[in-house]
């Protein structure tokens, strides 16, 4: 037979199984909102990355293009476009050639180069004179001149 005991029992665990459930329920629940909220994120990360691989793409074909750009100017320079290395040899030869016109024609042009080298000397003079009076001097690359 069955006594008011093992019905209070009984009763008591269906509440305990009820209470149990709701909480699973509202467990259930919860992880469903943040399963949604997930996905959602997990969806905008899939299309951050797509932006990104298509960007990439976009980056790569441009460094591919600066660099083909710059093979055809090397390959322009080597070809010689007047900047080959024969050029600067005869670059080299102008510069002597007008040395050499500019020595032998011009008697005025060494005159005022002596004049002006002179001059240079004297103010050299000068500063060295004051300088020695101050000390050492720093010279225009930063260092220190001591003679």
């Amino acid at each position: 037979m069955i006594t008011i005991e093992q019905i209070r029992l009984l009763e008591q665990k269906v509440r305990k199984t009820v209470e149990h459930l709701n909480l699973l329920n509202q467990e259930n629940k919860a992880l469903k909102s943040k399963l949604s909220h997930y996905q959602t994120r997990i969806d905008e990360l899939e299309s951050l990355i797509d932006s990104f691989k298509k960007d990439q793409g976009e980056i790569e074909k441009g460094i591919v293009s600066a660099l083909e750009e710059l093979n055809r100017l090397e390959d322009d320079l080597d070809s010689g476009d007047g900047n080959s290395p024969d050029s600067a040899d005869d670059f080299t030869a102008e510069a002597e050639t007008e040395s050499t016109s500019s020595a032998s024609g011009g008697l005025d042009n060494s005159e005022e180069s002596l004049e002006t080298a002179s001059v240079e000397t004297d103010e050299a003079g000068e500063e060295s004179d004051r300088s020695a009076a101050e000390g050492p001097a720093e010279s225009p690359a930063g260092e220190l001149d001591i003679f």
